[in-house]
């Protein structure tokens, strides 16, 4: 694949806004960024792209090596980053403050309820260095979905956060694979065959449900990524909403989408889009209602709530705000990036 320059990625402004809602997509502000690495609690942090000396090791635990050479010697599965350094070395760890209350709240949660520390390794990526690391990305990271173009991912708005729990020994909570797993078939939330196991798929449940019902508590939503399980992140827009009922199904047990439906998805988008991606927000906790009919009280136990927010919010959708790049918080000194690789 020959990689598209720096030129091409410079001025990318969300399109996707909820256009009945707002008139056009949100700045960030850098106030509005919050640093993970200060908030205390069960929340540790790790900031995968500006190192490349962690791996995880055979013990499930994240350990360092000596040289850069012993690292990159190491089969990329093994390493916390895959790709190679993309953020200056004092990079923090920044989240959307609309996503860092759902972030913390979750992690109080798991670790109250099982002693899980909740390690994060990726949160904003500004457009800069997400441009860093699809220089260094091989092809087939693009072709299955493990990293997205720069510019197009609620990454690029500190909206979307990758994270893994850890037991107080420091070992990783088994969930069938690591943060940026390269297996992309068994990496999605659905996936039950034989590859992962039945502890690994009950780990998974439970995160996912805590993040689920930090946010409706906070009167918010979530939508995670279907296809990464370490990936969470607000829903885009009003197209995204299914994901959200996908998600609350899965908490409890239960599937959304029939093997028709999957099958729609990639095949006949159109088809699928009518069904389920053209909801308002009335219509989507009209679904909500009639899909969990019955299930209320499984709801309650399992999310803390039997229906997500009964008013739509701006915050609610990552489409409602643009990109942030470097250029526009060096001067807060937020920035994540010194300078742009080469293609």
């Amino acid at each position: 694949m020959t990689k598209r320059p720096w030129v091409d990625f410079q001025n990318i402004r969300s399109q996707s806004f909820v256009r009945d809602m707002m008139s056009g997509a949100l700045d960030i502000a850098p106030d509005d960024l919050v640093d993970m690495g200060a908030v205390g609690g069960p929340i540790s942090i790790v900031v995968a792209y500006a190192q490349d000396t962690l791996l995880f090791d055979a013990s499930g635990r994240t350990t360092k090596v000596s040289t850069r050479n012993s690292y990159l010697s190491l089969p990329r599965d093994a390493r916390v980053n895959k790709f190679g350094i993309a953020y200056r070395p004092e990079a923090k760890l920044w989240l959307h403050k609309t996503l860092a209350g759902i972030v913390i709240g979750a992690a109080d949660y798991l670790y109250q309820t099982h002693g899980w520390t909740t390690v994060i390794y990726d949160g904003l990526r500004t457009v800069e260095g997400a441009y860093n690391l699809y220089i260094q990305a091989q092809d087939s990271d693009m072709d299955s979905g493990l990293l997205s173009m720069p510019g197009t991912s609620a990454h690029n708005k500190g909206l979307a956060v990758d994270s893994m729990m850890y037991f107080d020994s420091g070992r990783e909570v088994p969930m069938g694979g690591h943060f940026d797993h390269l297996n992309m078939s068994t990496n999605g939330r659905y996936y039950i065959g034989s590859a992962v196991s039945a502890e690994a798929i009950e780990n998974r449940r439970i995160r996912e449900a805590a993040f689920l019902r930090s946010a409706f508590s906070q009167g918010l939503l979530i939508a995670p990524l279907r296809n990464e399980f370490w990936d969470d992140r607000l829903p885009e827009n009003r197209e995204d909403l299914w994901r959200v009922l996908d998600s609350a199904a899965r908490a409890i047990g239960r599937s959304l989408l029939t093997f028709e439906d999957e099958a729609l998805r990639t095949s006949h988008r159109e088809i699928f889009a009518e069904k389920w991606e053209n909801w308002d927000y009335d219509q989507f906790l009209y679904r909500w209602r009639q899909f969990f009919a019955k299930h209320e009280n499984e709801l309650e136990r399992t999310i803390g709530a039997v229906m997500p927010p009964l008013i739509e919010k701006t915050e609610f959708y990552h489409g409602n705000y643009h990109p942030i790049y470097d250029e526009h918080l060096r001067k807060s000194g937020k920035h994540q990036t010194d300078e742009l690789l080469e293609p």
